[in-house]
């Protein structure tokens, strides 16, 4: 076998793989599941989660379709006023990944992506309203094939707040907690602009955080 015959060989298995790995990121079984413990100034605690197919977390760098903790904490931490405090992974099953990144952040709408876009408002009289704004764009001629794919997924967003809940479009946990569910099937293949709100009350206790975040201030 001569080196171009070797090389186009290589080449090929390469090609192979990395379809195979696209393959695998389409029934990926992906969900995400973000938490949050929000402070009045917008600043809080956050920890997202993804579970991922074994294939997509041992993904090739090159490939460009890994997700795991250290791709994770790469991305989050590259957001402004972001301090990433650790992350990492244990499998769920023999298929599947659970990935993880802890995090402080000191204001929430510095979060914000191409497909969450986080913006907290006071409302007048000690009450504030967060807004999540929820973007995807899908391919609606797939959304039946896609649908058998994702049909049990189910990804959600919780928020701890600092103060009591007034109003939502939530599903409400307690007096401060709330959660988004988002089932992939409902909106799989389609574009969707969803906003997710929920107004709160202050209730003008200050955290131990923010008591020492404002001491070093003066």
């Amino acid at each position: 076998m001569d080196k171009t015959e070797l090389t186009n060989r290589i080449k090929a298995k390469n090609i192979i793989a990395l379809f195979i790995i696209v393959i695998l990121s389409f029934a990926s079984c992906i969900e995400i599941h973000a938490r949050f413990k929000l402070n009045s100034d917008g600043s809080g605690r956050g920890k997202i989660e993804y579970v991922v197919a074994k294939g997509i977390y041992s993904a090739p760098d090159d490939a460009q379709l890994a997700i795991n903790e250290d791709k994770i904490a790469e991305t989050v931490a590259k957001k402004d006023g972001v301090r990433v405090i650790r992350s990492g992974s244990n499998y769920e099953n023999e298929n599947m990944v659970r990935v993880w990144v802890d995090f402080e952040f000191d204001d929430i709408s510095k979060l914000s992506d191409a497909f969450l876009h986080y913006r907290l408002e006071n409302i007048g009289d000690k009450k504030k309203e967060l807004r999540i704004r929820y973007i995807l764009k899908g391919e609606l001629h797939k959304r039946e094939m896609l649908k058998s794919m994702f049909k049990e997924l189910v990804s959600d967003i919780e928020i701890e707040l600092p103060g009591k809940i007034i109003a939502t479009n939530g599903k409400i946990l307690s007096s401060n907690r709330v959660r988004w569910e988002i089932p992939a099937m409902e909106v799989v293949g389609r574009d969707v602009s969803e906003d997710l709100v929920v107004q709160f009350e202050i209730d003008g206790k200050k955290s131990i955080i923010q008591r020492i975040k404002e001491k070093f201030k003066k």
